[in-house]
């Protein structure tokens, strides 16, 4: 390997130095293209990670190098080399394994560009790998923590996971006590449509105040769920439709209040139609989707004994 030059060394060191990686992924992104832009411009780095099967793009065009490669990526491309080796696919593109201990992390691809010199370019990946790996390992470590806990960490509302293992044994009560419970989903679908335009930060926050919103207006009786990234699941024990269908007058201009963006609709079913877990979260969401197809915003869809399927709009 040739000699370091004196501007090489002054590199790496500027990145040893500077590098603070934690488990914030969007600030070590930022921090990684940053130091890379100015240090090691001539090269672009992405990662693939095994155990989610998702991939961080860590330096500004690497998205556009790497992009339709880790779109496909397969078993087979994941080389267990701990040092860079060429990617057939890829001019002047490498990759290597991620390891720590002997735990499989991922794989780290690099591209070089104006003949740098690939003993330079793993020499640069080196001095980041410490600090990388343990971020990352840290990252997984937290993900596993928070997926045994009961709440979803952003909004304080249960998780999904956490409310299947419970509903399954609320479902076989109801079916033995013939008491109503109801269960509605409802959809936040105009903040959802912005998710690319509006900032995460701003996105999180009205997901947080959604969240604190609805868990001061429910009884505690009453189970609050995140169950998709746009979509919170109800379930209201011992409680009829039509009172659940007033519940929701509450919520949803308060939901309002916080932003117009947080206009609703809602699918909502109950107990006395069906006593199955799956089957009441089927009927809720075919009615959510039913309420989402008639196109008004602030309208729950439910059905009654009286009246049958029906539409109910709330003025905000």
């Amino acid at each position: 390997m040739s000699k370091l030059t004196k501007a090489d060394k002054d590199r790496l060191f500027t990145i040893a130095t500077h590098l603070q990686l934690t488990t914030a992924w969007e600030r070590n992104r930022e921090q990684i293209s940053d130091l890379y832009a100015e240090n090691a411009p001539d090269m672009e780095m992405a990662t693939y990670w095994t155990q989610t099967s998702d991939f961080t793009y860590l330096t500004p065009q690497a998205e556009a190098i790497f992009g339709d490669y880790l779109k496909s990526i397969k078993r087979g491309d994941i080389v267990q080399s701990e040092t860079l080796q060429p990617i057939e696919s890829q001019p002047m593109s490498y990759s290597m394994s991620l390891k720590l201990g002997s735990q499989m992390l991922g794989v780290m691809l690099v591209h070089l560009r104006n003949d740098m010199p690939l003993a330079l370019a793993e020499r640069f990946v080196d001095i980041l790998l410490p600090q990388f790996l343990l971020a990352r390992f840290g990252t997984e470590m937290q993900e596993e923590v928070e997926k045994r806990t009961s709440t979803d960490k952003l909004t304080g509302l249960w998780k999904r996971s956490y409310f299947n293992e419970r509903f399954r044994e609320e479902s076989e009560r109801l079916s033995r006590s013939k008491e109503v419970g109801s269960v509605a989903i409802m959809g936040i679908d105009d903040l959802a449509a912005m998710v690319r335009m509006m900032p995460s930060d701003e996105l999180n926050g009205l997901l947080e105040q959604a969240g604190r919103t609805l868990r001061g207006l429910l009884r505690q009786t009453d189970w609050v769920v995140r169950w998709d990234n746009f979509e919170i699941l109800f379930y209201f024990p011992n409680t009829a439709p039509e009172s659940a269908v007033e519940v929701f007058s509450r919520c949803v201009k308060a939901m309002a209040r916080i932003n117009p963006l947080m206009q609703v609709v809602i699918g909502l079913c109950s107990s006395a139609e069906t006593t199955s877990a799956r089957g009441l979260i089927q009927l809720a969401d075919k009615r959510l989707n039913l309420a989402r197809k008639d196109g008004r915003h602030q309208l729950v869809c439910f059905a009654s004994k009286s009246t049958g399927l029906q539409f109910w709009e709330y003025k905000v």
